[in-house]
């Protein structure tokens, strides 16, 4: 033993041990780690367009113009464009202000003034029948104004649940919490009116005038039961990647032993690319067996996403079987970085990660693309344009790890 830990081996054993401790720590540990809320795209549509709709869409961008923000609220012209923005994934939530916004406020506040001029007439002598004419006219408003009770005005939060399951999360506690902030500020000046001019209400006005917003939520893109809290596109996207990690592994070992002279022909290349589409095909329906039939995952659309398991797997084997042509087994811990980096952040919203690992990892990792269409796939309706882009850059990754593939018949390698 004492022979052993005198050696350099041993100690060199021992950097490696640490080295490896420590990526292992910085890419499971420092991403998530570093997760921060930070300026999630919110559209904010209003369809009154008037007075105060305006102030409190005014306020809502001067609260949240700083870039350290939660919220980024992007103003939308339309009901229209909100929902071609859903599906084109642009938006995580909306506030939609109705369309009888501004009239509800101007109608509580033409009650609250028809409530004083009330209370003050009703303490002015009885003049019989002649009337001061200013005195009528007030009568007359006042009248007019607490004929009908108003109703609140009605700001919508719609949540786009299926984008992302964390930032849906987030939003769901903050935009509600929001329009709540907004109805205290203006019920606080609403009751200020009220106890100043010593108005006595009944139970309905006071309900009504002390709730002058209301906040209805909505989900968009909602996420089935059974759906591992929406982190199916993840655990998907995991089995992909293991299920083909082991077949170009199996199928390299097994085409190696044919190699002559420590070269892959292109004839043994061709067998990898065709008996690796024939177990993309068996580990695509293996896929689909235990997460849908078996455990009961919840699939909208089987034939497409059958398309896409069998279109991920074979690209994910594609670029493994390129890594191990070229670097032979020595290759595997490259597999191994690119998985566990990627893995530490692709289940977040990118507007969540640190610059580090947005611009490092997630806007480079070929599993991101991958998520985004098992995403659009199991949650998000109508997202044609982010698919088409997805499957556009997967399958560019694709025809580069198989021309990359075909080039390693020119490479002469040493015996592992």
């Amino acid at each position: 033993m004492w022979k052993i830990l005198k050696s350099k081996s041993f100690w060199l054993y021992a950097v490696v041990l640490v080295v490896v401790v420590g990526f292992f720590s910085f890419a499971q540990i420092t991403s998530r780690n570093s997760i921060k809320v930070k300026e999630l795209p919110v559209a904010l549509v209003n369809q009154a367009d008037k007075q105060a709709s305006k102030t409190i869409v005014k306020q809502l961008k001067n609260k949240f113009s700083s870039s350290d923000s939660q919220i980024k609220f992007i103003q939308v012209a339309s009901y229209t464009a909100l929902n071609k923005g859903f599906a084109a994934k642009k938006y995580y939530a909306a506030l939609v202000i109705d369309k009888n916004f501004d009239n509800q406020l101007s109608l509580q506040q033409n009650y609250l003034k028809g409530l004083i001029i009330q209370e003050k007439l009703n303490k002015i002598p009885n003049q019989g029948t002649a009337q001061v004419p200013q005195t009528k006219a007030q009568r007359d408003f006042a009248k007019k104004a607490l004929a009908n009770l108003p109703q609140a005005g009605k700001i919508k939060v719609i949540i786009n649940q299926g984008m992302n399951a964390q930032a849906a999360q987030v939003l769901t506690n903050a935009l509600p919490r929001l329009v709540a902030g907004l109805n205290q500020g203006i019920a606080k000046k609403i009751q200020t009116a009220i106890q100043q001019n010593g108005i006595a209400m009944n139970s309905s006005e006071w309900q009504t005038l002390s709730n002058p917003v209301k906040v209805q939520t909505k989900i968009k893109n909602k996420i089935p039961e059974k759906s591992i809290s929406g982190m199916a596109p993840m655990i998907i996207v995991v089995l992909a990647w293991i299920s083909s990690l082991i077949g170009s592994m199996l199928l390299w070992r097994e085409h190696k032993k044919h190699s002559e002279h420590h070269k892959f022909s292109l004839s043994l290349i061709n067998s990898q690319i065709l008996t690796g589409g024939v177990l993309t095909i068996i580990a695509s329906l293996s896929i689909y067996f235990f997460s849908a039939i078996v455990f009961g995952l919840p699939i909208p659309d089987v034939p497409s996403f059958l398309g896409l398991l069998v279109f991920n797997v074979f690209i994910f084997y594609l670029l493994q079987t390129c890594v191990l042509n070229w670097l032979g087994f020595a290759g595997w811990p490259l597999i191994i970085v690119i998985w566990l980096l990627s893995a530490g952040t692709i289940s977040y919203a990118p507007e969540m990660l640190s610059p580090l690992f947005r611009q490092w990892v997630y806007n480079w990792t070929p599993m991101r693309f991958s998520m985004e269409m098992f995403t659009n796939n199991l949650y998000i309706h109508g997202s044609v344009t982010t698919m088409q882009t997805n499957f556009l850059v997967l399958s560019l990754v694709g025809l580069v790890a198989l021309l990359f593939i075909y080039l390693s018949s020119l490479l002469k390698r040493k015996e592992d």
